[in-house]
């Protein structure tokens, strides 16, 4: 039989249960059988003893009741469903924060290294991660104020998620490979610090970062293309 647990004296060691049609049954903790003490509220599968419940059993809380067409009717929530360009927009954010694009405008601080070496233009595409964030929110802020540059603007930021977490860290590896590789190791030497964090941008590399935010931008680009519906 099923019930909820009305409470639960451990000091006494009792309780009581409101079983299936409102009947009431006590019970001791002898009774309780789960791992976990018993609590107020809990659901619990027993045995019926008369007025007494045995082998008691806490069970899974069941899943609350959403009301979805509520939900889906809240002006606000609606018009987000409405838009999924807002949605893989903000898909390619996060993937942007996981893969720390946000930091990589430190980049130009290591456009002079010490000794006179630094990365010089590789710096330029390193910083340039920064913008693909950057641009995401601009489509944010579009979509919701219908600028009519939107269509336009969905293919951009689509095409600024894809390309540039694979091209832009290649191309900063192949400006000048010999010094990225001394500063690695005049990095390594001095114990690393920020410039190795920066050196993690250069070259290709896969990351879940990195994953999140190209995925971001071929959800924008299957939307566009009528693969993916709106959501609402």
């Amino acid at each position: 039989m099923k019930g909820k647990i009305l409470g639960f004296d451990a000091a006494s060691g009792t309780g009581a249960i409101s079983g299936e049609g409102g009947q009431r049954y006590n019970f001791t903790a002898a009774d309780f059988k789960s791992p976990a003490p018993a609590k107020t509220g809990d659901n619990v599968d027993f045995e019926a003893d008369g007025a007494t419940a045995k082998n008691i059993y806490m069970t899974a809380a069941a899943m609350p009741n959403v009301d979805l067409a509520a939900l889906t009717s809240n002006p606000t929530v609606a018009n987000i469903l409405a838009k999924p360009y807002v949605i893989w927009a903000a898909v390619i954010i996060l993937g942007s924060l996981i893969a720390g694009y946000f930091n990589t405008l430190g980049a130009f601080g290591d456009m002079n290294g010490p000794f006179g070496s630094g990365l010089g233009l590789s710096a330029v595409f390193i910083a340039l991660l920064f913008a693909i964030p950057v641009v995401a929110a601009v489509l944010i802020f579009f979509e919701f104020t219908n600028n009519k540059l939107t269509a336009q603007f969905r293919l951009i930021t689509a095409a600024v998620a894809i390309g540039g977490p694979i091209l832009l860290p290649v191309l900063a590896g192949l400006v000048a490979p010999e010094m990225l590789r001394g500063i690695r190791e005049m990095g390594a030497a001095f114990g690393g610090g920020g410039r190795m964090g920066i050196l993690e941008f250069v070259g290709f590399g896969i990351s879940p970062g990195m994953l999140i935010t190209v995925a971001g931008g071929v959800l924008i680009v299957l939307s566009h293309m009528g693969i993916i519906k709106k959501l609402g």
